[in-house]
C-alpha cells in the first residue's frame, strides 16, 4: 500500500452562506406583503358576512397595489436568490392590479349615442358642515355647467339646498324639495318627497327618503328615487345594518323604486347591497370609468357611495369628482330607461 493510500482523504465542504443585512431585508419585506396580500384576498372572498372579520373586507385593493409597487421597487435589484418568493410576488402583485383595474379604476370609457331620454345625475353627500358652506355651492355650480346636470341628490343638506340659494348655484328652472336629510334638486317636476325611516340614534342612525321626479322626455313616466343614509359605524355589524334597513323599507312602504342613491358606507358587494336590493346593479360597474373610490376626498380609497339602478334603467356614463370640499367626492351618472 502506498504512503498516499494509508492517508485519509479529508473532503471540506464550502462554507454556508451567511445571510446578509439585505437578505433579512427581503425576507422582512417578502412576509409583509404576503401578508397583506393573503389578509386582503381573504377579505375580499368573504366581504363583509361575518361580523367578526368583516373589517378585513374594508382594506383598499388600491392601497394594497400601492403597497406592492412598493414591494416589486424593492425586489427589483435582487436576482441573486429568493426566486420563488420573487415569482410568487409578482403573480399576486398581478392579481391585486387586475381585481384594481376589474372593480377600482378603468381607465377607458365606452361610448354611446346620446339620446333626448338621457338624464345626467349628480350625487353627494356634503358631509355636515360642507352642507352649510358656501364653497359647496362654488362646486356645484362648477359641475352643473360642465356636465349639464339635470338632478341633483344631496345627503346631509344644508342651507345651499334651500331655494334661494340653489337659484344662485344652479338656476332660476331648479327647484328643491327636501325630505329627512336629503334634498332633490332639479328641473324636473317634483311629485313627491317624504322619509319612509329613521331609526336608530347618533352615527347608528338610518335614513331613508323617497322622490318622484318626472322627466318631460320620459313620456309621463315617472323617474321614482330611494335615497338611503346608513351608519359609519365600522364595527357596527353590516349583516345587522342590512336587516335594518330591510326591515324599515317594508315598515315605511318604499314601494317600488328605479334608482337607489346614497352613502351606504358599504363597499361593492356588500350584504346590504345584495341582500336589500338584490335586482339592482352598480352604475360603474356597467359604464364607469376613472377612479370609483369615493371616500375620503382627498385620498379616495373606499367606494362607499353608490347610485344602483333597477333593470330597466340603464347607465351610459358614471365617474366621480372632487367638489374640492366635503369628505366625499361626487358621483356624476348619465342613464335612460331601458
Amino acid at each position: 500500500m502506498t504512503e498516499a493510500a494509508a492517508h485519509t482523504v479529508e473532503v471540506t465542504m464550502p462554507p454556508k452562506a451567511r445571510r446578509t443585512l439585505w437578505d433579512w431585508a427581503a425576507m422582512a419585506m417578502d412576509i409583509a406583503w404576503f401578508s397583506l396580500f393573503f389578509i386582503w384576498f381573504i377579505g375580499r372572498v368573504v366581504g363583509d358576512r361575518n361580523s367578526l372579520v368583516q373589517w378585513i373586507s374594508w382594506i383598499p385593493t388600491l392601497g394594497v397595489v400601492a403597497f406592492g409597487c412598493v414591494w416589486l421597487a424593492c425586489r427589483a435589484g435582487d436576482r441573486r436568490r429568493h426566486r420563488v418568493r420573487r415569482w410568487g410576488g409578482l403573480a399576486c402583485a398581478a392579481l391585486a392590479v387586475g381585481a384594481a383595474v376589474r372593480s377600482d379604476f378603468r381607465p377607458w370609457s365606452d361610448h354611446v349615442a346620446p339620446s333626448p331620454q338621457d338624464i345626467r345625475i349628480v350625487q353627494w353627500n356634503t358631509d355636515h358642515p360642507s352642507g352649510n358652506d358656501p364653497r359647496s355651492m362654488t362646486a356645484l355650480a362648477t359641475i352643473s355647467a360642465e356636465h349639464a346636470v339635470d338632478l341633483f341628490l344631496i345627503s346631509n343638506r344644508g342651507s345651499i339646498t334651500t331655494q334661494e340659494c340653489v337659484h344662485q348655484w344652479a338656476g332660476e328652472k331648479f327647484s328643491s324639495a327636501g325630505a329627512g336629510p336629503f334634498a332633490c334638486v332639479t328641473t324636473f317636476p317634483i311629485e313627491e318627497a317624504r322619509v319612509i325611516a329613521a331609526t336608530g340614534k347618533g352615527l347608528d342612525m338610518v335614513w331613508v327618503a323617497k322622490f318622484v321626479v318626472r322627466p318631460p322626455s320620459w313620456n309621463g313616466r315617472a323617474l321614482r328615487i330611494a335615497m338611503v343614509d346608513l351608519p359609519s359605524k365600522p364595527t357596527l355589524s353590516r349583516m345587522q345594518v342590512a336587516q335594518e334597513l330591510l326591515t324599515d323599507i317594508r315598515r315605511g312602504d318604499l314601494g317600488e323604486v328605479d334608482i337607489v342613491v346614497g352613502d351606504f358606507n358599504a363597499l361593492p358587494g356588500s350584504m346590504i347591497l345584495s341582500r336589500v336590493f338584490p335586482m339592482f346593479h352598480d352604475s360603474w360597474t356597467e359604464a364607469g370609468s376613472g377612479l370609483r373610490a369615493s371616500w375620503p376626498r382627498l385620498f379616495p380609497l373606499l367606494s362607499i357611495d353608490h347610485v344602483l339602478l333597477a333593470p330597466d334603467m340603464r347607465a351610459l356614463s358614471s365617474t366621480t369628482a372632487d367638489p374640492g370640499v366635503s369628505k366625499h367626492r361626487m358621483s356624476v351618472v348619465v342613464l335612460r330607461p331601458r
